[in-house]
């Protein structure tokens, strides 16, 4: 029987276009972009034009593109780099409460160094709190980072309402948009944000690279020191294979949204609703309107994550407990106990996650294996008779 990946948002399977392209820039456009001969010029033109393809998905500035690592470096950057460019007009830095670890982290680090750090309060939802945020919002504040879509739940965060309170407030935006780049519509001429980051292996291009988006004009402290790659932004010298991979796997997404975008959605739901039928007691925790098409959270009472994870994985179906880069620590999802789950709940969520290979047929093999692994699981852990029906 064939595999189900449902681990998307973990990581995402490397298109061949991708593949292709990252070969290409090895054996054929292998030059360093700085140098200065023939090869080097063929390696920067590459570059420029990966840069354009990605700001092209963006509707940005190809000069507003500064590549990275990945996600978690280009966070990183704006994080402590936009704190930093700010902290001479005021000292405190907001984060909501559902942010990914290499955003919380950075704010733990600006703590230790003197920043009052403030966590955003969520709704029931996993959305910022708006009325507390606007209380927050005094003359002190110097940045905002918010995720456009949550990894563990895909909620949609309200970013042109968010906009709105920051308007005439001379305050840093960051939105984390790992989740939302190649998955929804995007147009950072249209967002009111000063700096934007995601990740290539979230769409289809490998891991290791990924960009930092910043408003034009706009200068922040580098994390990495050497020879001034990237504007100066980034030194380093750039990691051609993996950026053409990137930019294949973007033009890949905006020629074809649309359609995988609809493809997500209907696996999704069919996956919801067949969940629901089969155990009306699970509850799902990804809001049914205002959420991203990929993305699918169920709590499942009476059962640990971990144990049904790996029930699933006998069956060939992959899905995750939670963020891939924090379900190692064992601990239930600060995501949904800060949306109010208890902690039994928040212990018993699966994430599921799509992309445009997947199927209908899929959404109904896994439904029907899931509900078989948590009827047995609860079985053997002495719930199946108050559980069953």
């Amino acid at each position: 029987m064939s595999e189900i990946y449902f681990d998307n948002c973990a990581s995402t399977k490397v298109s061949a276009g991708a593949a292709g392209a990252a070969l290409a820039a090895m054996r054929d456009d292998y030059g360093n972009a700085s140098s200065l001969h023939a090869l080097g010029a063929r390696a920067a033109a590459l570059l420029t034009d990966c840069r354009a393809a990605v700001a092209r998905l963006l509707d940005a500035e190809p000069a507003a593109i500064h590549f990275t690592s990945g996600g978690t470096e280009a966070n990183n950057q704006a994080v402590l780099g936009l704190a930093a460019a700010g902290a001479a007009r005021g000292r405190t830095v907001l984060l909501s409460a559902v942010e990914h670890p290499s955003v919380l982290e950075p704010g733990k680090a600006l703590a230790g160094q003197g920043f009052n750090v403030k966590t955003v309060p969520v709704d029931g939802d996993g959305r910022v709190d708006l009325e507390a945020l606007a209380g927050m919002l005094d003359g002190d504040v110097t940045l905002l980072s918010v995720q456009h879509v949550n990894n563990e739940t895909g909620v949609v965060q309200p970013l042109e309402q968010i906009g709105r309170l920051l308007s005439g407030k001379n305050i840093f935006f960051h939105v984390d948009g790992a989740q939302s780049f190649g998955k929804l519509p995007l147009r950072l001429s249209a967002l009111p944000a000063d700096a934007f980051s995601a990740s290539g292996h979230k769409i289809h291009a490998p891991k290791g690279c990924g960009f930092l988006y910043l408003r034009p004009g706009l200068r922040v402290p580098p994390l990495l020191l050497g020879g001034g790659q990237e504007g100066g932004r980034r030194s380093g010298t750039e990691n051609m294979p993996a950026i053409a991979a990137l930019a294949r796997a973007a033009r890949e997404v905006s020629d074809d949204l649309q359609s995988r975008m609809e493809t997500c959605a209907a696996v999704k739901e069919t996956l919801r609703r067949r969940l629901l039928e089969l155990l009306p007691d699970c509850r799902v925790n990804t809001p049914l309107q205002g959420s991203a098409p990929h993305i699918l959270n169920v709590s499942f009472p009476g059962v640990k994550s971990e144990v049904l994870l790996h029930h699933l994985e006998r069956e060939g179906i992959y899905v995750s407990s939670g963020s891939a880069c924090s379900s190692n620590k064992k601990q239930p999802s600060h995501v949904l106990l800060a949306m109010g789950l208890p902690a039994a709940l928040a212990d018993s969520a699966i994430r599921f996650s799509f992309c445009h290979e997947n199927t209908v047929g899929e959404a109904e093999r896994a439904a029907l294996a899931t509900a078989a692994a948590v009827r047995e699981i609860r079985l053997l852990s002495g719930g199946g008779k108050k559980r069953r029906g």
